[in-house]
């Protein structure tokens, strides 16, 4: 008899491929002789990030949204049916993103069980798509309606989130931290408009924080690294020793990032990126801003408002202080078990 094997699917960011690293290592935790098979992007930081994290990963190009993707979907369709049956996964977790909606497709004609992961307050096309063929969806945020397919576990974030060090981050950026440290995050791919915004004011805002920023690749807006000021294009193992180095945060509102702010509880700035999957991140920013842990404020006011907003609440400790114990509420240490009960539950 073949061992139990679950198909992780997911991509074209980190965000989609973290959380479901920390739902394969709880259900391993669950299921020691379980198999765990990741299928992504081919973005090659899609694979290299699991193959980091110890397990099998395929890449798989898949099509995007667009006037000319029938013929694709249907092309890729049969390669996923085909991996599929060579693969022969007793369940799939979707995590979502371009990448999910042939996979899943394939696995609901072949009578594959398919369990999904929502992390953002309103659902993207892909995993509006996905949603109706899965047996059971997981939600990061609590919604109103109800839903007998919804089970709400909150988000995984990475393990290591909540083990980061102030001291190796300081090593790591050469920072001094004479000053309140600003952490600038605009997820995995970077975001041009607030590393833009953060390059044209950094005079003024050097003068009263320190900054790490992380940029993205190819995505960086200041030339080297000017004293009290430190950047990185992408972060794996330094990121936990990033987030625990800083006292605000200006961040886009992914969800996973959120999620990760959550953890650690630190108070954030969310500039949430415009026009994008049913405008999920400004769903996502409101959700977090009602707990009282973040600030939202307009891509379009950003160059007037980044420099007097992120001055308030660096000058105001306390406040701070507050709004980091109230951020901490959307966390949800367990949801990396709580969803892989929800697999288990498929396999039993």
């Amino acid at each position: 008899m073949s061992p139990t094997t679950v198909l992780f699917v997911g991509g074209g960011s980190i965000g989609h491929i973290a959380p479901s690293i920390a739902v394969a290592r709880s259900l391993k935790e669950r299921l020691p002789e379980a198999r765990m098979h990741f299928v992504v992007s081919t973005r090659p930081d899609d694979a290299a990030f699991v193959e980091r994290a110890g397990f099998p990963v395929t890449p798989f190009d898949a099509p995007r949204l667009s006037w000319n993707m029938l013929w694709k979907f249907a092309l890729s369709t049969r390669r996923a049916g085909a991996l599929l049956r060579q693969l022969k996964p007793d369940v799939v977790f979707s995590k979502g993103g371009y990448v999910s909606v042939p996979v899943c497709h394939a696995a609901h004609a072949l009578g594959i069980p398919i369990v999904l992961h929502e992390s953002d307050a309103v659902s993207g096309w892909a995993n509006w798509i996905v949603s109706r063929w899965a047996v059971a969806i997981c939600r990061g945020f609590e919604t109103e309606k109800k839903h007998p397919k919804h089970v709400f576990t909150g988000t995984p974030v990475r393990e290591d989130m909540t083990t980061g060090s102030r001291q190796r981050g300081l090593l790591a950026t050469h920072l001094s931290r004479m000053r309140p440290v600003l952490l600038v995050v605009g997820g995995s791919q970077g975001a041009l408009a607030l590393n833009r915004a953060v390059a044209h004011a950094l005079p003024e805002l050097l003068e009263f924080c320190e900054i790490i920023h992380l940029t993205g690749k190819g995505k960086e807006t200041v030339a080297g690294n000017p004293p009290g000021y430190w950047q990185c294009p992408f972060a794996i193992e330094e990121y936990p020793h990033l987030f625990a180095t800083a006292d605000l945060a200006l961040s886009r509102a992914g969800a996973t990032t959120l999620m990760e702010l959550a953890a650690v509880g630190l108070p954030a700035i969310l500039v949430p990126l415009e026009g994008v999957a049913h405008d999920h991140q400004r769903r996502n920013a409101e959700a977090a801003v009602e707990s009282g842990g973040c600030i939202l404020l307009e891509q379009e006011r950003l160059s007037a408002s980044l420099v007097p907003t992120v001055r308030h609440l660096i000058e105001a400790a306390d406040s701070r202080r507050i709004m980091g114990n109230a951020i901490r509420t959307l966390h949800r240490p367990e949801a990396a078990r709580q969803i892989a009960e929800v697999i288990a539950r498929q396999l039993a």
